[in-house]
């Protein structure tokens, strides 16, 4: 091997022969195995020039389920040397539902325990090209697809490098894809659009900042009124967040070290009325500030359905950051069939798609065929004036309440939260 990849290095496993094969250019990169087993490598990886050092974890599962319980233990006691991580080759196991075309359904049984190690906060990297990475290759009804290659990352490794991702391809007459892992440094990304969140209404001095903004007059009417008087609370709403609400992750934090060394405090002298006042107002603010960092997470997320509770709160930043990656938008393919990851070359070319999708200035509607229209079916008077009837304020209260606090806002920023929290005193 050495004559043919000249200034290459390789390792493979004395475990078991010929499972896994590791080859690296030796002039860029340096890599120390650190532990084998008969379904995994794990290796130090240090690139020269760079600050950053890695663990990669390289796998090939055995292929029953009995076996690879072996797999998940080992990997769970694995211990790193370095915070970025990832894990990465042929599991030969299934993680979801829908990783299997062809032969029988996939059952619960088939991916309970993947799915149990997956919850150990790991997060599958950004996916592009096939959806699946193995086939059978027979013909006919017999033709089976699978995804058993899978690629992870810790959260330290997402929030170094979001921008990573894997894509996966049909490159040769193997059964298997090829999959290469691309690692960008962050693009900075521009100014973000403002954004209502909902735990804003838990402080004490929200409705006063709404009402100090709102009740300023406008040298408007109708809908321009409330318009500009959304616009003008945007900026409130942002003074509100950075000087008042700050940092909701740090605050929680504070808050429970806060009613932690009250309660001790308390505990250390249990007559004295001054610490037990100091308690209840630390669990006020405890209380307060957990159903805040709760609403968070839970909005960001898109998790609606978990109780408030540490153990919770890192199940929702792992939701969050899943989200994250399934949203980013890293790359596009052009007309040309070549793929653009500069990230300003991406946002011009989504600009430029919906400028020609859309337009850039209103044209003409065309007038309306009253003769096409007397072809069709018509509503009677009654039917007429029941349309033309204004909605009654409970009709616009039902629709308001009947959406969710999650649902995503509009263009404006604004979610359902805002309206329904501000109903009495503006609807």
């Amino acid at each position: 091997m050495e004559k043919k990849f000249v200034d290459w290095d390789y390792y493979t496993s004395s475990t078991v022969e010929g499972r896994l094969l590791i080859v690296w250019r030796k002039s860029f990169v340096r890599v120390i195995v650190i532990e084998e087993n008969a379904q995994h490598t794990q290796c130090y990886i240090k690139m020269d020039g760079q600050n950053n050092a890695c663990c990669i974890t390289f796998v090939y599962g055995y292929n029953t389920n009995e076996e690879r319980k072996q797999l998940w233990s080992n990997l769970l006691k694995l211990k790193f040397l370095v915070k970025l991580w990832l894990i990465a080759g042929d599991f030969n196991a299934l993680f979801d539902l829908e990783d299997r075309e062809g032969d029988i359904a996939v059952t619960l049984s088939d991916i309970q325990d993947a799915s149990l190690w997956l919850a150990q906060r790991h997060l599958e990297l950004l996916l592009t090209g096939s959806n699946f990475t193995w086939a059978n290759n027979q013909e006919g009804h017999k033709r089976i697809y699978s995804k058993i290659d899978h690629i992870f990352a810790n959260e330290d490794w997402n929030d170094s490098f979001p921008n990573t991702k894997a894509h996966y391809s049909w490159e040769t007459i193997s059964d298997h894809n090829a999959c290469v892992v691309s690692v960008k440094v962050s693009e900075k990304i521009r100014v973000k659009p403002f954004r209502y969140f909902n735990f804003w209404a838990y402080h004490p001095e929200f409705k006063n900042v709404v009402m100090k903004s709102w009740n300023k007059p406008l040298r408007c009417t109708g809908m321009k009124t409330l318009y500009f008087k959304l616009v003008r609370l945007k900026h409130c709403f942002k003074r509100f967040n950075n000087h008042v609400i700050g940092d909701v992750g740090k605050e929680y934090e504070a808050a429970k070290d806060m009613l932690i060394a009250a309660k001790m405090n308390s505990q250390a002298d249990p007559r004295n009325l001054v610490l037990q006042q100091q308690e209840k107002e630390a669990v006020d603010k405890y209380c307060m500030i957990e159903n805040m960092y709760h609403s968070f997470l839970s909005q960001r997320s898109k998790v609606t359905w978990l109780n408030k509770g540490d153990d919770n709160n890192v199940y929702f930043h792992a939701c969050l950051k899943k989200r994250r990656v399934e949203n980013r938008i890293v790359f596009y393919t052009n007309d040309q069939g070549e793929s653009i990851d500069h990230f300003p070359k991406v946002v011009d070319h989504f600009v430029a798609h919906f400028k020609g999708y859309m337009g850039t200035q209103s044209m003409p509607s065309k007038s309306i065929n009253y003769d096409s229209m007397a072809l069709g079916t018509r509503i009677n008077l009654d039917q007429q004036l029941s349309l033309l009837k204004p909605f009654s304020s409970k009709e616009v209260k039902e629709a308001l309440f009947s959406i969710p606090d999650s649902k995503s806002p509009g263009p404006d920023g604004y979610g359902a939260g805002f309206f329904k929290q501000m109903w009495l005193e503006l609807g």
